[in-house]
């Protein structure tokens, strides 16, 4: 075996020896288990919010958690100072939208040799008619342009979105988010929103009423920051998992009622495996995504496969931009494939007392012919000693591939028979040995996969 960090592929023998009949292989030196790679997913904007950090991300500005719910403070009744805002203004399409229509057609000039005279007055009302027909035909033209489409194609497909009733106010708006959060009522959430609305699989009632009583939202309080004339900026204070948050709600104002533009945090759940360890929030099955929508509250994690569980199962959504994360929580082996594991590699280390020749991968076992002779493959046995270490082993799972990674101190004292008779010895070690679970159960080596 090699490793690309050291001459040893991590403590095995990598330079084979020629057995002695008189001196045994020395021993290596100690081996140092390699670092587990950390879990780690790049965030994605969450819904409804330009640059909101994601939960469990680092937030990109000042992005505070939201608060809790029982004895919610009345917001203030203050005056705003507002950053001005300028009125939306429609686009303009089709061009020409603001020219003036080409000069109408005048009366035809006075007949020559009479200057001065008026002449009859038909050509110039049939001019002015003519004057006014063009014009109604350019101004129909503009007409047309300004209300189709100028892609010459099939028009795109527009967004769609909801039907939220809003609220009266900033402040109501966001009184109302909590006040529905309490009630695990992700309808009513959904009435607040403007908009397209995110993936509902994890913002059901029964999923947002397991998440409020684990984590209720408490000592809430609203502060009206900024307001204009279409927009505001609400700050929340309020307690959550025994700790304060502050979460600011940005709203915005159509058709007379107010709108929030965030709703839902995200859960970043890739490095947890999902397809492969059968991942599941507070009983629902994950998809093999990146991320989940959710709201503010407690989450119960869980698997459904019998080989890998999770070193905690619990996680707490403080706010849509929570700095709790869910790097925390590593994938692990649960206890029978742990038990099966170690069995595994017992199996291996008994199998390789008849290694079949001076080469074993498989086994960490390594020599080199001795000079002059040529030892008999049938004839190498290999006796074990340390295989208690197979009992004290703690694995580390590689999630990349689910392959699991077990250190230990197994010693092969090796003992062969050239084709003239002699007899040598030679010592070799296993220090690490690697397993995946397959459908027949699990394959067990000293070679890196």
């Amino acid at each position: 075996m090699s490793d690309p960090t050291r001459p040893q592929d991590p403590g095995q023998q990598n330079n084979p020896q020629v057995p002695s009949a008189d001196t045994p292989y020395g021993a290596p030196g100690g081996y140092g288990a390699p670092g587990q790679q950390g879990f780690g997913q790049p965030p994605q904007a969450p819904y409804g919010s330009g640059q909101q950090p994601g939960f469990g991300q680092p937030p990109a500005g000042p992005q505070p958690g939201y608060g809790p719910q029982p004895g919610y403070g009345q917001p203030p009744q203050g005056g705003f100072q507002a950053p001005g805002v300028g009125a939306q203004s429609s686009a303009q399409f089709g061009a020409g939208a603001g020219q003036q229509p080409p000069a109408g057609w005048g009366a035809p000039p006075a007949p020559t040799g009479q200057p001065g005279k008026s002449g009859s007055k038909v050509p110039l009302i049939i001019g002015g008619a003519v004057v006014l027909i063009v014009g109604l035909i350019i101004g129909l033209t503009q007409f047309a342009n300004r209300t189709t489409p100028i892609t010459g194609g099939t028009p795109s497909p527009r967004v769609s979105t909801s039907t939220g009733v809003g609220a009266g106010s900033a402040s109501e708006v966001v009184q109302k988010y909590f006040d529905a959060l309490a009630a695990s009522d992700p309808e009513a959430i959904f009435a607040l929103v403007r908009g397209d609305l995110p993936d509902r699989t994890f913002l059901t009632k029964e999923v947002l009423t397991a998440a409020t009583q684990a984590a209720p939202i408490t000592n809430l309080k609203l502060t009206e920051l900024k307001a204009t004339k279409y927009s505001a900026e609400i700050q929340a204070n309020y307690t959550i998992n025994s700790r304060p948050q502050t979460q600011k709600f940005y709203v915005a104002t159509r058709d007379d009622a107010w709108y929030l533009t965030t709703v839902t945090a995200r859960l970043y759940v890739k490095s947890l495996s999902p397809a492969d360890t059968g991942l599941t929030v507070n009983g629902v099955t994950v998809p093999e995504v990146d991320s989940i929508n959710v709201f503010p509250g407690g989450y119960t994690l869980g698997t459904t496969s019998e080989s890998f569980g999770l070193s905690q199962g619990k996680v707490v959504v403080e706010s849509l931009g929570s700095s709790s994360d869910v790097y925390d929580i590593k994938v692990v082996l649960t206890a029978g494939a742990l038990k099966d594991f170690k069995a595994a590699t017992t199996k291996l280390v008994n199998s390789c007392k008849k290694p079949g020749g001076l080469k074993n991968a498989a086994c960490a076992i390594n020599f080199n012919q001795p000079t002059g002779v040529k030892i008999k493959a049938s004839s190498v046995a290999c006796t074990p000693s340390g295989t208690g270490s197979i009992d004290r082993m703690k694995p580390t799972l590689d999630t990349s591939d689910l392959s699991v990674r077990g250190s230990l101190n197994v010693k092969w004292a090796c003992k062969m028979t050239a084709t003239n008779g002699s007899r040598f010895t030679g010592t070799d070690f296993l220090f690490s040995v690697y397993g995946k679970k397959t459908a027949t159960g699990w394959t067990v080596s000293a070679e890196r996969p």
